[in-house]
């Protein structure tokens, strides 16, 4: 095999890593942050969640949802775009959040079918057949609201779409709820209050290195290193 072939590869296999650090996003996939702004939830993970979107400056669109949903931001937005409600949820240059924000008269309920279904709606009027979610909720929902969301998940899972969650006062017993209730989809924290929230790459080995263009370029340097060896050096005579 030519070295000049394998630089090609590594060249290719460069540019098709994702550089950010286990994207929350799911990679190749435009994500919708739907986020629950029920009376019930604590906020701590919101900041978490926002600040990581930010920092590795993700494109989402943003929905949030309470008894009601509405679009805050498109698909496609940067994510330092979400950096302003960072002043709500979280001590921000030593100041702590106001004791009240807009969406005090917003929060009441928790339908967290309702956010997924807007979620669903804005990304098929985008035309988006790459969709992914990334909610964010408690699940303190009342019995006739899991078959809805039941519901609302098996058709996204029909339309393609990704559905990962950030879990709030993630208890075992309300774990076991989403789990049922969310048919195996990817949960980005654990269960205590203090977990980071992170995605499951994170976790995986694949995440320490991208070992595809590690591949590729040890294989170059190896021909490199034969040709060095193998051929005799070109000699100029006077």
């Amino acid at each position: 095999m030519s070295w000049r072939l394998v630089l090609a590869l590594a060249i290719l296999a460069a540019r098709g890593e994702d550089v950010r650090d286990a994207p929350l996003v799911p990679s190749g996939t435009t994500g919708i942050l739907v986020l629950d702004l029920s009376a019930s939830t604590s906020e701590t993970a919101f900041a978490q969640t926002i600040e990581k979107l930010a920092n590795s400056d993700e494109r989402v669109g943003l929905i949030a949802f309470s008894d009601a949903a509405y679009e805050l931001l498109p698909p496609g937005s940067p994510g330092r775009e979400l950096l302003p409600l960072l002043r709500f949820f979280a001590v921000v240059d030593g100041k702590e959040p106001p004791a009240s924000n807009p969406w005090d008269e917003f929060r009441a309920g928790t339908r967290v079918s309702e956010g997924l279904r807007v979620a669903g709606d804005v990304l098929r009027e985008e035309g988006i057949s790459d969709g992914s979610l990334l909610l964010v909720s408690d699940f303190e929902i009342l019995p006739d609201e899991i078959q809805r969301v039941a519901a609302q998940i098996g058709f996204l899972k029909t339309q393609g779409v990704e559905v990962r969650l950030v879990p709030l006062d993630p208890t075992p017993e309300r774990r076991a709820r989403m789990d049922a209730i969310l048919g195996g989809a990817a949960v980005l924290r654990e269960e205590s209050a203090g977990a980071p929230v992170r995605a499951p790459e994170a976790r995986s080995l694949g995440a320490v290195a991208p070992w595809g263009f590690v591949a590729v370029a040890g294989l170059l340097v190896a021909l490199l290193a034969l040709n060095e060896g193998v051929l005799s050096r070109l000699e100029v005579r006077r």
